[in-house]
């Protein structure tokens, strides 16, 4: 999934080695989640890593630049590439 940050695109990736990195050097756990933006922008530059990794593309961000790149209005935005990376979009509706 592609997520543009103050006009910079990233490539997103929501696998295992985000989670990880995630856990073991932010505390985040999937499970615990809370609605801060920091934590959510934080778990998005941990899947932005994996993802660059992961497609070959260069990934020069440090924790505290890419946390500078999320402004306010982007908040929303960010919040529904999570939802749908975490699998909170993918609900069939039954038809009947």
């Amino acid at each position: 999934m592609k997520l543009t940050l103050s006009g910079k695109e990233f490539t997103l990736r929501a696998d295992f080695r985000a989670f990880a990195a995630a856990k073991r050097e932010a505390g985040i756990e999937l499970g615990n989640l809370s609605d801060d933006p920091v934590e959510a922008g934080t778990l998005v530059y941990y899947m932005a890593m994996s993802g660059h990794k992961f497609a070959g593309i260069p990934f020069d961000y440090e924790l505290d630049d890419f946390l500078g790149l999320i402004q306010m209005g982007e908040v929303e935005t960010m919040t529904l590439a999570l939802v749908e990376l975490l699998g909170g979009g993918t609900e069939k509706k039954s038809e009947g």
